[in-house]
């Protein structure tokens, strides 16, 4: 039986399939996909979530005006936020404190230089900003990518020569998911 999707503000549902398998294309087997809930609504109390603003602190994804019925079948950028946001229940299930460290993410940057540094040893944002920006690279090519990075989604700070990133990116991957 499929479950609509379709939820009203203050709502909330489990991930679809396609949203499953898009999660999986990047985490693989290491998430408790069944356990993972997305809000359409504040986090916050009487709505202090900024609207254009998604938050995941507790393992459940909140979004307000981008949400959207189902990630898996949207365009490149909000499929990149979707995984952004995967990013940190990932993080959570791996024992990160994103309650404290989203605390402060405001103040953080999300730019990041592929330097030589495993993904472990960037911040909290700045992963997810990596695990999103290489998915898009693996996605959706090279173009899109680009387009993403114009428009500051993507969020990747040096030389950003094709065969330079995709080395960078694999180089700040190994090992992952853990």
């Amino acid at each position: 039986m499929r479950v609509p999707n379709n939820i009203k503000e203050g709502g909330l549902r489990r991930l679809t399939s396609g949203e499953v398998e898009l999660a999986k294309s990047v985490f693989g087997s290491t998430l408790q996909y069944h356990k993972v809930w997305i809000h359409r609504d504040s986090y916050l109390p009487f709505n202090l979530q900024d609207s254009n603003t998604a938050m995941t602190p507790d393992g459940e994804i909140y979004f307000r005006n981008q949400y959207r019925d189902d990630f898996s079948q949207t365009l490149s950028h909000y499929q990149h936020l979707f995984i952004h946001e995967m990013s940190h229940v990932w993080q959570r299930e791996k024992g990160m404190n994103v309650i404290c460290r989203g605390l402060v993410s405001w103040l953080v940057s999300y730019r990041y230089k592929l330097d030589g540094r495993l993904l472990s040893e960037y911040p909290m944002e700045q992963q997810a900003q990596i695990i999103a920006d290489s998915f898009i690279l693996q996605k959706s090519g090279y173009r899109t990518w680009l387009d993403m990075r114009f428009n500051h989604n993507i969020t990747l700070d040096g030389d950003i020569h094709e065969s330079v990133i995709r080395e960078s990116y694999r180089n700040t991957l190994r090992g992952f998911p853990w």
